[in-house]
């Protein structure tokens, strides 16, 4: 049993190192191609807002993580029964790396992503670049981009680690 925990906090872990990974690269390139456009500010913004933009989007991804597995063990256990669910406790991780190969999964993975993105695009335009000399308009294409570009595709993937 210690053995199947022990594996299990690893695998938590090596999901989160991933994302982490996956959500700086994504936000440094997503920030760069905002302050390019504007090359008025160009290093300037980027510096100012990097590092906002990443923990506020992977607050976004974290937010649309718990709800969208939230969502999955709902919908394991309105499938497959409660009994079913006390032996799904057991390999928690499994439910952090569900891979989409049913409609519902795949419906509810969508879902976290989009929250993620809508999330993200809010964070960005309410907090992240309200201290920067963008007009609303440029505010508001600069949040759209670093939303489409730092959405949680990595949802989408299974990363599977044997126990």
């Amino acid at each position: 049993m210690e053995q199947y925990i022990f594996w299990g906090l690893i695998s938590v872990l090596f999901v989160f190192l991933i994302s982490v990974i996956i959500k700086l690269i994504m936000n440094s390139i997503a920030v760069k191609t905002v302050s390019v456009i504007y090359r008025n500010t160009d290093y300037s913004i980027f510096s100012e807002i990097f590092g906002r933009a990443f923990l506020y989007g992977y607050l976004a991804d974290l937010i649309g993580c718990l709800i969208g597995t939230i969502a999955l063990t709902t919908d394991d256990i309105i499938k497959n029964g409660f009994a079913y669910w006390q032996l799904y406790l057991l390999s928690f991780p499994s439910i952090l790396a569900a891979s989409p190969y049913d409609l519902s999964t795949l419906i509810i993975t969508i879902f976290s992503v989009a929250l993620s993105m809508t999330l993200i695009f809010v964070f960005c335009y309410s907090k992240v670049l309200t201290e920067t000399d963008l007009s609303n308009k440029q505010r508001l294409i600069s949040s759209i981009i670093i939303a489409l570009i730092t959405a949680p595709y990595y949802f989408l993937f299974s990363i599977v680690i044997p126990l």
